[in-house]
């Protein structure tokens, strides 16, 4: 008897063992494939291509959040808003025949008035003005630098298989289609909810699955809500999706690091957030790997 119980804790610790190392290994292996995307980052931010769009990118104004609802509601279709010779250093001009888009630009203003005593004092104020700008679909000229950020153009329906499962074993309502008011969009998530555009390849509703849930994980809970910037986010989603997708054998990293380099991230930051990545993205790849077995054994 006594044998026995030494033999099965001999398994037992030997099972719990090997756990323990596949863990390690594991965890190894991501950080070193979150090294490879910061370099891959940093790659990307050091090109030219990178830095002209940045250069770019400075000319556009971040308007207040009024002004943005007036462009909407003008051209809800405009992405890229400059005035008439911002534009034009820019080596484009406004097409001929096209009405700018009213929006209000703050206007400081001083002046002297007497007090009662007699003295004068200097009042400083702020009025608004109406003034024009133009979407760059109604400009013409050079073309405006650009990142590309390519589409995972390949077939992964056993990876987009796994990672459905491991929504809906999370409870996570799943749909597959356009989204509403969005559909030029790869997918979204928001309290438990995720829609993936099935009008692209496999490979990238796979990406963005991976993506979405990793949003789900570190950022949409109550507790999380508030902890973290836009660009943070999509930092350690994208970082977490490119480490999935990669243990599963399939390549994203030139859209993850231009994707990353375009919302601020770098080398030094991805680093900052390893150890959120990788818990998450083995959290992941356990489900994965948890749901692939068991549908072996069913």
């Amino acid at each position: 008897m006594a044998s026995l119980a030494q033999s099965q804790r001999t398994t037992t610790w030997k099972a719990t063992n090997k756990t323990a190392d596949k863990a390690k290994a594991l965890r190894a292996r991501i950080d070193d494939d979150v090294e490879a995307l910061a370099k891959a980052v940093d790659e990307v931010r050091a090109s030219e291509t990178f830095k002209a769009y940045l250069d770019v990118q400075a000319s556009f104004h971040r308007y207040s959040w009024h002004n943005s609802m007036l462009i909407l509601s003008q051209r809800p279709s405009a992405s890229q808003v400059a005035g008439y010779k911002a534009w034009q250093k820019m080596g484009r001009q406004v097409s001929k025949g096209e009405h700018g888009i009213m929006i209000f630009a703050p206007r400081p203003f001083k002046t002297e008035r007497d007090k009662p005593n007699g003295d004068s004092e200097t009042v400083e104020g702020l009025t608004f003005r109406p003034v024009y700008v133009f979407d760059v679909a109604q400009t013409d000229g050079e073309p405006l630098p650009e990142v590309d950020v390519p589409t995972v153009d390949v077939a992964a329906d056993r990876l987009l298989a796994r990672l459905s499962d491991v929504a809906r074993a999370r409870a996570i309502a799943l749909t597959f289609g356009k989204i509403p008011d969005k559909p030029d969009a790869f997918g979204t998530s928001q309290n438990g909810a995720i829609i993936v555009n099935d009008s692209h390849p496999t490979g990238q509703q796979a990406k963005t699955l991976a993506h979405e849930l990793a949003h789900e994980s570190l950022h949409w809970a109550d507790k999380e809500r508030g902890t973290f910037t836009r660009n943070l986010a999509e930092l350690e989603a994208e970082s977490v999706a490119y480490v999935v997708c990669r243990h599963f054998g399939l390549d994203v990293e030139v859209r993850a690091s231009r994707y990353i380099a375009l919302w601020g991230g770098d080398a030094k930051s991805l680093r900052e957030s390893l150890d959120r990545i990788a818990k998450t993205a083995r959290s992941i790849i356990d489900d994965a790997e948890s749901v692939e077995a068991r549908r072996a054994v069913a």
